[in-house]
């Protein structure tokens, strides 16, 4: 038996190998390549329900604020002077109370697009 018949197999063995787990084919058991790309999607699944208040924190700690931010810029844009800012998240409003020269505004802007709904 010649070395180089045996030789072949076993490098194209490895070479499979080798790119099998640098693609992420072999991986652990119970491993679900989908269940992190779709796991905001599926609220009732186990792991959603275990962190749902570390979500939630993430959520008003990042989001939230940045949101309320660039509404307050567009009402200060169109010249009135923000006192307080308020969205909820899942709420297609965003609510702004503001003042120009003396007199009291509550607008509304829609989300996500930011455009004026109303102004009282």
């Amino acid at each position: 038996m010649n070395i180089t018949t045996l030789l072949k197999p076993t490098v194209a063995t490895a070479m499979i190998t080798a790119l099998m787990i640098t693609t992420g084919c072999v991986t652990a058991p119970g491993y679900n390549a989908y269940g992190d790309l779709y796991e905001d999607v599926y609220k009732d699944n186990k792991v959603y329900k275990k962190h749902k208040k570390a979500i939630k924190n993430v959520d008003k700690e990042l989001y939230q604020p940045a949101i309320e931010q660039r509404a307050a810029n567009k009402v200060s844009n169109m010249g009135y002077r923000v006192k307080d800012v308020k969205y909820k998240r899942g709420d297609s409003k965003i609510k702004v109370k503001a003042t120009r020269g003396s007199k009291d505004y509550k607008i509304e802007l829609g989300y996500p697009g930011y455009q004026v709904i109303k102004i009282k």
